[in-house]
């Protein structure tokens, strides 16, 4: 997905607003938000995910929230980093 149809993509997201009162922490939120995402198809395997940058102005949140939610969803093998580049959905079971 190229950058600007990944914004027009972003523009048109409706993002839940984060709980921060729940049992989920914010990172695990926005980690599942994705991976519902992810697991409906809508971001496919191979695709980037949105960057830290656009995570943070969608949810609100400070960096370190998104970072925690993307290590968080590396562990659980839905996406793989490429430093300097991005996170990308992950093949499952790769």
């Amino acid at each position: 997905m190229s950058a600007s149809l990944q914004a027009r993509y972003l523009d048109r997201v409706d993002a839940p607003e984060i709980d921060y009162r729940a049992e989920l922490p914010p990172h695990r939120q926005i980690a599942a938000w994705l991976l519902v995402r992810i697991e409906s198809g809508e971001l496919a395997v191979g695709q980037p995910v949105p960057s830290e940058k656009e995570l943070m102005d969608l949810f609100g949140v400070a960096r370190t929230t998104v970072r925690r939610a993307i290590a968080y969803l590396r562990d659980q093998a839905a996406i793989r980093t490429v430093p300097g580049r991005g996170s990308y959905v992950a093949k499952r079971g790769s």
